[in-house]
């Protein structure tokens, strides 16, 4: 199932707290009515919204793994991963919405329109308190919540410029992310010339001596997209 879903921001100012979880410290934000200590605890699962250096955007903790990097400002580190990806007046996709910051850095190079889709609402609901995330009410993004399997059912043949799909590392739950049915369903949706930016996570690399990037490089391929190229973060692939 997927819906439309209405980003509301909420206006507070964030500060950091010590949370002994490395050298991340979980955000608190500032509102009006107090604070609130951005960390969630649902469905078995836990998320946090971290601070690891003055003045960086927060990164987001789920299960105690972050999804994003705690080591430089997680905008700057999308705006490297996103390097070679040609985004200006294109229609995008971008999978796994997270804080937002791929489809920040999507708009600020030139995409047209964004199509966004979160699986996850309380990923969600941490970054209405996020004001990185603001740009979310944006009215050139689409933002969505649900399955991607689903929103792709909905979209056009050939009616995407780019697909940027950011997953977290592959587990058994976010296992469908990297699926060769999934590189197919996107080598539909984009038009000739279009491309693909498929960030791999580097611990893949050393996740049961599996080489992550290897794989998802051979599934990319078998669903039939030419790779052109790779960088420290991820593999660029494009629909001839």
């Amino acid at each position: 199932m997927v819906r439309l879903y209405v980003f509301k921001p909420i206006e507070a100012r964030l500060i950091a707290k010590p949370a002994n979880v490395g050298d991340c410290e979980t955000a608190v934000a500032l509102t009006d009515n107090g604070e609130v200590r951005l960390y969630l605890e649902a469905g078995g699962g836990s998320y946090r919204l971290c601070i690891s250096g003055e003045g960086w955007a927060p990164t987001l903790m789920i299960n105690g793994i972050v999804m994003h990097t705690a080591l430089m400002d997680p905008i700057k580190y999308t705006e490297d991963k996103l390097r070679g990806v040609r985004l200006r007046g294109r229609v995008v996709l971008d999978c796994c919405t997270g804080l937002g910051y791929t489809a920040l850095v999507e708009l600020r190079r030139g995409a047209r329109w964004v199509i966004s889709i979160e699986a996850d609402e309380n990923v969600l609901e941490l970054a209405r308190y996020n004001p990185w995330s603001r740009h979310l009410t944006d009215g050139r993004i689409d933002l969505f919540l649900g399955d991607i399997y689903d929103l792709l059912a909905w979209i056009r043949d050939s009616s995407i410029g780019v697909v940027v799909h950011d997953p977290p590392r592959p587990t058994r739950s976010w296992g469908p992310l990297y699926s060769r049915e999934l590189y197919k369903m996107y080598y539909r949706a984009l038009a000739r010339g279009g491309m693909l930016y498929h960030y791999v996570p580097r611990t893949g690399s050393r996740y049961r001596g599996v080489n992550l990037a290897r794989g998802v490089a051979n599934r990319l391929r078998e669903a039939g997209f030419t790779i052109i190229g790779e960088n420290e973060y991820g593999i660029l692939a494009v629909k001839h």
